[in-house]
């Protein structure tokens, strides 16, 4: 018989669960196997009782919960079948009291019936019936969302001067700044799905342009105008330029910079130019001013870059157990500096480890898994913690209760972290040997890799690794798992002729075999990088987050190298990003940042150590 899968126990309690997982999410999707359940009951069953205890939850629940509940309603709209559920509970919400409920209703009706959305867009005003001001225009932000340039056509001679503004392409003439200076502030309110203001509009309008400079000049130009509006378009407009373009930061940095001081406009700035990891080193004096509105994003953003100013207030972050993954990154960044003390980071963190919740309490490990051997003090505190999960993971859903799996989800993910953290300490961190060789071969942080790994680099002990790694089969996880025991393997002690032989065999496919494999053999088994698994190599540049991996072997291997230098110059001298798919938006653009400067290195060590090279210390194109 197979495994259930988990989730609540039956379709009666999903709604209930999904809420509670919701409350648990701050952003209130409360993605999870309740969810899931949810929407296989809803789109089961259009009219049964899922679907009719949301709409009632639409109606009568309070507003924070409203909205949760009419945003999973729009997402169940979205490429259903049966959508008439959807507009019937729509309706009576766009006269709704509330205006966040009024757009998040608008939404939901704009999805499930467009016909309907449209006409009373379009509709009179005035007219029985019709909208208020602030229904109607998230009606036009949410049909414009889908395209249609006819709609758009027509509603910039709407009498909104709002609506006017959001079917605008680009920040030009006289009438459009004007509808800025008159409506801007208006767009993107609590409540929408996509809460965008116009600079982010325009903004994604010009990434489908090849003419960047147009886009920087209207940054600058919206920069100095006096409206307020106008100034948060700027930025707005420049934070999808740095998305998109690689010149970006460098070139719009002069214009934000001035509106750091600006008291409407300064945190937003702030976030755009502390987000991307060039522009905060050529702003870092004005980010490291002290500034109560942007102390936070001050503060992660110079951590990131490894300014060390930014230890004090990150300990105190790191303490209070906010600012979630973001925690890690910064963590790292003043990790990479030599010499840096990261004893106060540590006690941090392990004092975060202690706050009420277990999985807020987990926002710390990052931290501590970015510290390394550093973090040895927190060993006992991690330790505790994971017992105590190993404790009710692996009793099983003895209690009967309806959330075990969720919560066993949520659990085995927090121990899989506190793992992966004991795991990143190394020998110091052997005093949870005994606890991890207690956890089954299907435990926590098995699939992943995680306990294998931790248990390997804790003890340094070669023989588990080779017992592990003759476990292992030709799944896609096990030759990942295979793949970084062996590079430990090489650079613990060597390989042997049996781990060669391995190497040949899963290396054997170029277009298949693990980056990490094609690393190990060339820098160990002295083959050369050349035709199918060179190029099979490079094409990790641009995926899966290899990139600086990739670029980093490269350079190891020097001269021999030499036959990537023109796929590594091209990644170089693309003008837009890579895409990352890493799910935020900024961290992606500064992981490209970081592969565009591993490029640029990998390409000066290559080409300056290769006979007829520039030699070292001078630039490549």
């Amino acid at each position: 018989m197979s495994p259930r899968p988990p989730g609540p126990e039956g379709p009666a309690d999903c709604v209930d669960a999904w809420l509670e997982e919701a409350a648990q999410d701050r952003t209130g999707h409360g993605y999870g196997a309740a969810r899931s359940a949810v929407f296989d009951a809803v789109r089961r069953d259009a009219d049964g009782p899922q679907a009719r205890r949301l709409a009632s939850l639409a109606s009568d629940a309070r507003g924070g919960v409203r909205l949760w509940v009419i945003r999973l309603l729009t997402d169940l709209a979205s490429g259903a079948e049966h959508r008439a559920a959807g507009a019937r509970t729509a309706l009576p919400l766009l006269d709704d009291p509330d205006p966040p409920v009024r757009r998040a209703a608008a939404w939901l009706l704009a999805e499930a019936d467009r016909a309907r959305a449209e006409e009373l867009l379009t509709a009179p005003m005035d007219g029985p019936g019709a909208p208020d001001p602030v229904a109607r225009l998230a009606l036009a932000e949410a049909l414009l969302v889908r395209g249609g340039e006819g709609l758009a056509e027509r509603l910039r001679t709407d009498a909104d001067p709002a609506v006017r503004l959001r079917a605008t392409q680009a920040p030009e003439g006289a009438a459009v700044l004007a509808d800025l200076d008159a409506a801007g502030t208006r767009l993107g309110g609590p409540g929408s799905r996509l809460a965008w203001r116009i600079g982010t509009v325009w903004g994604l309008k010009a990434r489908r342009s090849t003419d960047e400079s147009t886009c920087y000049e209207q940054v600058a130009r919206l920069a100095v105008r006096p409206a307020q509006a106008a100034r948060v378009a700027a930025v707005d407009l420049a934070e999808q330029a740095m998305r998109h373009w690689r010149a970006a930061p460098e070139a719009l940095v002069p214009h934000l910079r001035p509106l750091l001081a600006d008291p409407w406009s300064g945190p937003a700035a702030a976030h755009v130019l502390g987000a991307s990891l060039e522009a905060a080193r050529l702003c870092r004096e004005e980010l490291a001013e002290p500034g109560p509105a942007r102390a936070a994003t001050a503060t992660l953003a110079l951590a990131r870059i490894g300014d060390v100013r930014a230890l004090p207030e990150l300990c105190r972050i790191v303490r209070a157990g906010a600012c979630g993954w973001q925690l890690g990154e910064a963590a790292r960044g003043l990790a990479d500096v030599p010499g840096t003390d990261l004893a106060t980071l540590v006690e941090a963190a392990a004092a975060a480890l202690d706050l009420p919740g277990p999985y807020d309490a987990g926002r710390a490990l990052p931290v501590l898994s970015a510290c390394g051997a550093a973090a040895a003090p927190a060993v006992p505190v991690l330790v505790r913690m994971l017992a105590g999960l190993l404790a009710g993971l692996l009793a099983g859903p003895a209690s009967g209760r309806a959330d075990d799996g969720p919560r066993n989800q949520q659990a085995g993910r927090l121990a899989g972290s506190l793992i992966a953290a004991l795991g990143a300490i190394g020998p110091a961190a052997a005093h949870a040997l005994p606890l991890l060789d207690s956890i089954p071969e299907n435990g926590p942080g098995t699939r992943a890799g995680h306990t294998a790994m931790a248990l390997i680099r804790i003890s340094g002990d070669r023989r588990r690794a080779e017992e592990t790694l003759g476990r292992l089969g030709d799944r896609p996880r096990d030759i990942a798992l295979a793949a970084r025991i062996l590079e430990w393997l090489a650079d613990n002690g060597g390989l042997e002729p049996h781990h060669l032989a391995r190497l040949g065999e899963n290396t054997a496919d170029a277009d298949r075999a693990h980056p990490r494999l094609l690393a190990t053999l060339w820098l160990h088994a002295g083959d050369e990088p050349t035709g199918p698994s060179l190029d099979a190599f490079l094409d990790h540049v641009v995926r899966d987050g290899f990139g600086p991996y990739v670029c980093r072997i490269l350079a190891v291997l020097g001269p021999a190298a030499a036959p990537a230098l023109p796929t590594l110059r091209a990644a170089a001298e693309q003008r837009v990003r890579i895409p990352m798919y890493l799910g935020d938006q900024d961290q992606e653009m500064r992981e490209d940042e970081r592969l565009a400067e591993a490029l640029r290195d990998t390409l000066r060590r290559i080409d300056g150590l290769r006979p007829g090279g520039p030699g070292p210390g001078k630039e490549t194109a």
